[in-house]
Parts: structure tokens; C-alpha cells; sequence
């Protein structure tokens, strides 16, 4: 069931992932492992993750939108080549109720000399991914 879930988190952020290109080199080459590795994080460090000793505190984790972000001459000047907000969801274990509840991330990353870097961000409007 868990591996269900991770292949099918991996379906979907490949169908939700940015394509434009910039010569021959993708823009966005790197951007699903880092998401990986960011619900990755998610699971071994939330909380409500870690709530249910059979590992299955957290579940249904899903990327909601997808939205790049304008880059300014700073960024060109640091030597960013992309930029991008990412909306995740999922089901954390609630011991308190004894039930899932629905949780969100938000994260922004960057992309800088071949590189990704992520930080956290504010909430964004899920059908727009523009902050709210």
C-alpha cells in the first residue's frame, strides 16, 4: 500500500511538472527528486508523521500546484535560473482525535548554478499558486 502511494505521488508530480525548456538543458531538471526528497523530509520529522509507530501517521501526500516565480535582476545576479513555489498536502495522524487530518506545506525553490535549494514560503491560492 505504501509503495502504491509513493509511486502514485511520483505519477503525480511528474504530470504537474513545469516543461518549458531553456536550450537544450530543462529548466526544471532536478525539480521531482528535490520534491521527493521534501516529502521525504515531511515523514521523518512531522510530528504527526512520527504519531503512529507503524509509520503510517502521514498518508495521501499530493502537490497542489506548481507556480514559477518572476525572476528580479537580484536573482539574475546571484545566478538564478529558476524559480518556483510548490503546494504539498497530506493526511497527518491526529492522536488527540484519533483520526487523519488534512495538512499543507509550502515551499519555494531555486535553482542556482545547476542546483536546487528550498525554503520554506507562505501559503498560496491552490489554484493559482500566487500567494494569498
Amino acid at each position: 500500500m505504501r509503495r502504491v502511494l509513493i509511486l502514485s505521488a511520483m505519477a503525480v508530480l511528474a504530470a504537474c511538472s513545469p516543461k518549458a525548456k531553456t536550450g537544450a538543458e530543462d529548466k526544471y531538471a532536478g525539480l521531482e527528486d528535490e520534491i521527493l526528497a521534501w516529502h521525504k523530509q515531511i515523514q521523518t520529522s512531522d510530528k504527526a508523521c512520527l504519531s503512529k509507530s507503524d509509520g503510517t501517521g502521514c498518508q495521501g501526500f499530493e502537490v497542489g500546484c506548481k507556480g514559477e516565480r518572476e525572476l528580479t535582476a537580484i536573482d539574475k545576479a546571484k545566478g538564478v535560473t529558476a524559480k518556483l513555489v510548490v503546494a504539498m498536502s497530506w493526511e497527518g495522524w491526529d492522536a488527540a482525535r484519533s483520526e487523519y487530518r488534512t495538512q499543507s506545506g509550502f515551499s519555494e525553490f531555486t535553482k542556482v548554478d545547476g542546483g536546487w535549494m528550498r525554503n520554506p514560503t507562505g501559503p498560496v491560492n491552490l489554484s493559482t499558486c500566487v500567494s494569498a
